[in-house]
This record gives structure tokens, sequence and C-alpha cells, in this order.
């Protein structure tokens, strides 16, 4: 069935450079009002774009693009011999040989699977004459697993999906037994490009809260209906073949942003709970990733908050970090190779643009940091470092609180010396945003001691502990006897304990890992308790 990107509020990017990581590409097509309908990448330099019509009618779209250089520069071709049809989905291997599934707009052409071997140049329609033939036959999806195991999906004829498998790079293709496949409920269909794969398996989903799964490239296949999306669109998407999710996506009638959850590889599902805001467009892992998924958001007029691309580090517990290049942006579809190499497709009034292409790893901010010291006299000044990782790219952001400090607050990336002219114990806090949307924020409690009388020696109460801060050696001196020295760590938990019976005392702290105790020693007369800096 047809996906109709609605592109309401129409958008020329005419060569805008996003930020430093997204960079819009031209694709070289000749006919205004294109698409991108889908990119499917194949290494960290090849990679494909299959187009459609934008223009708002049903004018028939054959238009292709491969880029070779990670999507510097793109070279455009027409699907040869395919007049009058569209392209549904692209699939590919390498830089010369690519499938398309293309459905039947007008003319005599027939619809079906069309294959390329020489970079786009020429191609020709794969398999018998009745393939995609019936009066209800709509090629909607196609995956190729190697250069010889292929799985082409369309509608339901007969009241069963029409689904076609191939053992010899699309040469001879196979029906998928009718009578093995779920019944459909009534109405039920699929769309253009809503599928995914990983390893032998392979998922489609459909107009009525369906997503069928096949575990062995196609040959069979089970239908696991969605928790809350009963007659809704579903959209599978899985990082490997257990562990993925289905989204509810786009339209203007039902509920927002659905999400389940399977565990199993589709065989069941749960319905999912997630923070901030998915978009409804597309779904998808990013590849080489442990935890980082991306979503998509075309429609500006039903859906405005929900326009360009949002992305989750954290395996789809929230989705709260919206790309601030590329918010507002109709991006009608998304893939990766790897978090370095994404490709995000657009749709535009010109021939130039099209699609953005990003070159920098896609990850989440995590905001670090580390000081000279930890430990100073009243009117000391500590000099702070940014550790802080995934913020290597622009726009990025950065929000420094010093308690007790002054200057109290920096937006530098390493901000000024710091000066401490209160004694006490102060925390510090670095709040870190990268370009991606990723937001992280990092407190530090505790973190700095500023000493009343002199970072080297406390003395108060008749008690002297020196040095302090301390690498190897503490001293202790009292005016009564020491009874107990003991040492805990922030924890509370007991790290050193010493008795005796002297005024004096001297604890090796060599085996301590740096950071900030409490010193608790208990003499004849009273308990006293000191912070003392380990470095």
């Amino acid at each position: 069935m047809k996906r109709t990107l609605l592109v309401l509020a129409i958008i020329a990017f005419s060569g805008l450079t996003f930020g430093q990581h997204w960079i819009t590409q031209g694709l070289g097509w000749s006919t205004t009002s294109r698409g991108v309908m889908n990119v499917f990448a194949t290494s960290s330099t090849v990679a494909w774009a299959g187009g459609y019509d934008g223009s708002g009618g049903s004018a028939a779209c054959q238009d292709v693009a491969v880029t070779t250089d990670g999507g510097t520069t793109w070279t455009p071709h027409v699907i040869s011999g395919a007049s009058g049809l569209s392209v549904s989905m692209i699939t590919a291997i390498d830089e010369n040989t690519a499938w398309a599934a293309m459905y039947k707009v007008s003319g005599s052409n027939l619809q079906g699977v069309y294959k390329t071997t020489d970079g786009g140049a020429t191609w020709a329609r794969q398999g018998t004459s009745s393939m995609y033939t019936a009066s209800a036959s709509f090629p909607d999806c196609l995956y190729f697993f190697d250069a010889n195991n292929g799985c082409a999906i369309g509608d339901p004829i007969s009241g069963k999906f029409e689904i076609y498998t191939t053992g010899d790079g699309g040469t001879t293709w196979t029906v998928v037994d009718p009578t093995t496949l779920p019944a459909i409920t009534t109405g039920e269909a699929g769309w253009t490009v809503d599928c995914g794969a990983s390893g032998s398996n392979i998922w489609f989903g459909t107009n009525k809260g369906h997503v069928y799964r096949s575990a062995d490239k196609g040959l069979t296949w089970t239908a696991a209906a969605i928790p809350n999306m009963t007659g809704k669109n579903t959209w599978p998407a899985f990082k490997d073949a257990n562990n993925g999710f289905c989204m509810k996506f786009y339209s203007t009638t039902d509920t927002l942003g659905l999400l389940a959850g399977s565990t199993d590889g589709g065989v069941t599902y749960t319905a999912a709970t997630y923070g901030g805001s998915l978009y409804n467009n597309q779904l998808t892992f990013v590849a080489g990733t442990a935890s980082t998924w991306v979503s998509s958001g075309v429609d500006a007029t039903n859906q405005p908050n929900r326009v360009g691309l949002a992305y989750s580090f954290d395996d789809g517990a929230n989705f709260n970090a919206v790309d601030p290049d590329l918010q507002g942006t109709q991006v009608t579809c998304e893939t990766s190779f790897n978090d370095s190499v994404m490709y995000a497709g657009s749709f535009s009034t010109g021939t130039t643009d099209g699609i953005f292409v990003c070159h920098v790893p896609v990850v989440a901010a995590v905001a670090n940091f580390t000081s000279n010291t930890q430990a100073v006299a009243k009117g000391g000044q500590i000099i702070y470092t940014n550790t802080s990782t995934g913020i290597a790219t622009s726009p990025c952001t950065y929000l420094w609180t010093f308690q007790g400090g002054t200057p109290a607050t920096s937006s530098s990336k390493n901000p000024p010396v710091v000066t401490y002219n209160t004694s006490g114990t102060f925390n510090v806090t670095l709040k870190v945003s990268n370009a991606f949307g990723s937001v992280n924020s990092l407190v530090k409690t505790g973190y700095v001691y500023v000493g009343g009388v002199g970072v080297d020696e406390i003395s108060e109460s008749g008690i002297k502990v020196y040095p302090n801060p301390v690498k190897d050696i503490l001293n202790v001196e009292t005016g009564s006897n020491i009874q107990m020295i003991q040492i805990f760590n922030v924890a509370g938990q007991l790290v050193i304990n010493k008795q005796l019976d002297s005024k004096t005392a001297s604890v090796n702290t060599s085996s301590l890992k740096a950071g900030i105790y409490m010193l608790k020693v208990t003499t004849e007369n009273a308990t006293i308790e000191r912070k003392v800096v380990v470095q």
C-alpha cells in the first residue's frame, strides 16, 4: 500500500549547512517536488536513495541515487524500463548491485522487483510475469539478506499477503504458500518501506495493529497483535534478532506516541513507556551502537511538535534528545551504517536538495570533570578541567555551578579559576548538552573542602591534623591520649582502624584512593571528627 508522506508545509533548503554535523546534499534529480522515500547504506561510503513524487498528485517516480563517498556526492539515475511505476523501497548490497520494489501508477509496465548490477545505469525486472500482477497486488517492501537471498512483501490478494522469496539474487522468485500465512483482518494491508531485518529475521507492519515476523528469511511467517494498537499503523524496528520495538507510526486520526517492546524477536510485545517525545514517521536503531535509536517526523501541520529527528541514547527509555539542527525540518526517513555515518531524507521543492548527511558520532553527552585539587585554604583557588564525552560537535552548551565559589557559575567549556573565600564543604555541578540534543548533568557532592586556618594544618579543640590534603602519612596530635583513630570513606565504610595510647599518631593512607574521607579521633576526653582529603 502506498505510504503517502504528508509534507504540508513545504521547505526548500538551498544548500544550507546545519551546524557541523548535518550537511545538505544534492541528489541531482531533474524533476521538482521530489522527496526521499528511503535510504539504504551498505558500507561507510556507499548508500542508495529512492525517491517519491511530492507534488501532491499521483505522478510516477523512478528516481534513485547512489553515493560512493559517504554522501559527499550523489549520482542520480532513473530506473530504466519502469515508466509509469514508482519506487516503493530500495535495497542494495554494494555500489553496483541494488534492487527496487516498484508499484504501478499508470501505463503498461509491470510492477514488481527491478535490479541493477551496473550502479544504477540500467535496470531489469526480475521474476516471472505473474509476480505482483493481480488486480490487488501492490509491492510494499523489499530486503536482501545477502547477494542471493531476498524477500519481497506485498499487499494481500485473496485474503493473504503476497510474499515472495529468492535464493539466486532475484532471477527467480517463489511465492510463499498463502495457506501457511496468518489470516488478515478485513482491510489489512502493508505500507511502503515498513519493514526491518536482522540476521535471518525480517518483520513488517500493517495498518491493522499487527507485525508479521519470519525467522527464516521470509519462508514462514507468524503475526503478533500489538498492545494498544488495534486498527493502527505499526512500524517494527529491531536492533538484533531478539530486541526491538513496534511504534504506532503516522496518522492524523489516532493516538500518537504509542510504543511496544519485544525481547523474543517479535513473537510477543509489551506496551512500553518512555520519556520525551517519540517522532512518528520512522524509528530505526543506530547500527553499531549499544542503545541508540532515532525517530523522524514529517508532518508540521498535524504533528507540529514532532518534526525533525529525536534520539534515544538509553535504549528507548527516553526520547528527550531532539536534534536542534534538524528540528522543524520535515524528515521523511533516516538510516545509518554506524553512529558516524547517518542519512536523513527530506522533501524539497527544488532539484538540488533532499538528503542530509552526518559524519560525526551520534552519541550521548556524558558530563565529567577533574580539578587540580579538592582542598584549599580560605582564599584558595581551584582549576577545573572538562573531561565530558559526547560533546565534540557543535553546538554544545555547558553550565558549571560552584557552590561557595567565585564565580558561582560559568558557561565556558573550561571555566575560569574559581576562588573560595568561605570555609566549608561544597558541591560542584556540570551540565552539558551536545549537538544531538543529549543533555547530562553531574553533581559531585562535597567535592571541595575549604579549610578555615590553612590547607596544611587544621588546629581546633586541641587537635592538630596535618598535612591535609595528605598523600602517604597523616599526622594527628592532641593534648590528651588518643585511644582510637578511624577513617571512613564517603559511603560510610570503615577503611582504617587504629588503636593506640599516645598523644601523637601517624596513619599510613597510601592504600586509600584519592578523595574525601572522614577522620574520627577518640581521645580519653572527647571524640572529634574532621574531613581529610587524600590525593
